[in-house]
Parts: C-alpha cells; sequence; structure tokens
C-alpha cells in the first residue's frame, strides 16, 4: 500500500513540476537568446565563486536531465563555454548519467512491475535477449542520434537491466556527442541555433559508431552458430 501511494506521489509532483517549468517565467532562463546576452555575467559568477557555480550548475543539470527537461543542449554548450573543455565535459558526462539514471530508476519503480507482469509472454524472448546483450543495445541507442534520451531512459527501465550497466555503458555512450557539444560552447556566442553544432556527416558518423556493436555480435552469433 505505501509502495503504491508512493508512485501516485511521485507522478503527481512530476506532473506539477513540468507545468510549472514550462509556463512560467523560469523557461526565459533557458533559451539560447538569454545565455548569449549573459555569457559574461555567467562567467563572471563563476570566478567570484567556483564551487558554488559549479554546484549549482550539476543540480540544475541533473534536475534537468532527470525530467528530460529540453534544456540539456543549452546547458551543455554553456559547460564548455564556462568550464572549457576538460572540465565541462568531466561535469556534464557525469550530471547527465545521474539525471538519465534517476530517470531510469523513477520509471523503473513506477511502471516495471506492470509491463513485466502485463506482458509477460511478449517480454519473454527481449528479457533473455536484454539480459544477455543489453551492453550492446543500450550503447547503440545512446549513440544514434535518431533516439531521444528520455526513450532510452524509459524503454530500457522496462527491461531486467542493472542500474551499473546502464550507468556506465550510458556514460561512454554519450561521451561523443557530449564532446562535440561542450566543445561547440567555445563558440556559443556565435551560434544562431542548435541544428549548426551538428552536422550531417557527424550525425551519421554517430549512426554508424552505434551500429557497430549490434553488427559484430551478429557476426559473433553467427561464427557460433557455425562451430
Amino acid at each position: 500500500m505505501l509502495f503504491k501511494n508512493l508512485r501516485y506521489i511521485i507522478i503527481f509532483f512530476i506532473l506539477l513540476l513540468i507545468p510549472i517549468l514550462f509556463f512560467s517565467d523560469l523557461k526565459n532562463f533557458f533559451t539560447l537568446g538569454y545565455v548569449q546576452e549573459n555569457l559574461i555575467n555567467f562567467r563572471l559568477l563563476y570566478k567570484e565563486n567556483i564551487l558554488l557555480f559549479s554546484l549549482i550548475f550539476s543540480l540544475i543539470y541533473i534536475l534537468t536531465s532527470a525530467l528530460s527537461l529540453p534544456f540539456a543542449t543549452l546547458l551543455t554548450l554553456l559547460s564548455g563555454y564556462i568550464f572549457g573543455l576538460a572540465l565541462g565535459t568531466f561535469i556534464v558526462s557525469l550530471c547527465s548519467t545521474i539525471g538519465a539514471s534517476i530517470a531510469f530508476l523513477t520509471s523503473k519503480f513506477l511502471f516495471y512491475s506492470y509491463i513485466q507482469n502485463r506482458y509477460k509472454k511478449q517480454l519473454v524472448t527481449i528479457n533473455k535477449e536484454f539480459i544477455n546483450e543489453g551492453i550492446f543495445y543500450i550503447f547503440a541507442l545512446r549513440l544514434v542520434p535518431v533516439f531521444p534520451f528520455f526513450v532510452v531512459n524509459i524503454v530500457t527501465s522496462l527491461l531486467p537491466i542493472k542500474l551499473s550497466t546502464f550507468f556506465w555503458v550510458s556514460i561512454l555512450g554519450m561521451f561523443p556527442a557530449t564532446f562535440v557539444y561542450v566543445n561547440a560552447g567555445n563558440e556559443l556566442s556565435k551560434i544562431n541555433s542548435f541544428s549548426d553544432i551538428l552536422s550531417f556527416q557527424v550525425l551519421i558518423s554517430f549512426s554508424l559508431i552505434g551500429i557497430l556493436p549490434l553488427t559484430i555480435k551478429f557476426f559473433l552469433k553467427k561464427i557460433r552458430r557455425k562451430k
């Protein structure tokens, strides 16, 4: 009974928080125009109190990732501008993965038992495949830009994937895109839209890298069957 009520409470707060962020003036602070107008102020705040600014920035990033809010890309660019490539990549990689893990655990707590019981027969094969080869699939999903990160968080949470596996595969899978966006943060003042950052060639490259582990797995299976 306690767990059932807790599920309803979590869902209520999520449904309450998201409209507040979207329909209040808070959303104005997470626009490309606002950030570009205040780049100097952000850098001054960082220099005045490096630790406090880094902590607040990290908490905001974790919350953004956990709630799957559409501000993560902007924050990633800002991290590159403020922290530089090395530190910015580290902060974003860690915070985005922590946020994704929170979303993963929340979704698993809310929906895993229901989905697994409701579609028990249909999920037998999928569950077995993910238990044995889940690492390949998560890595591919993280790398291929076609799949939004929040979709990956939810889908994988409904399958028998351990948090530890989800965490380290996610941080590796998201690293290439994180590196590209943090590096682009150096030119944040010149960016007109997020589409300016990732070229078609880069998107194809990420997709090919994501497909690679699945291709290797496929051929390994064929080799084992022949033996």
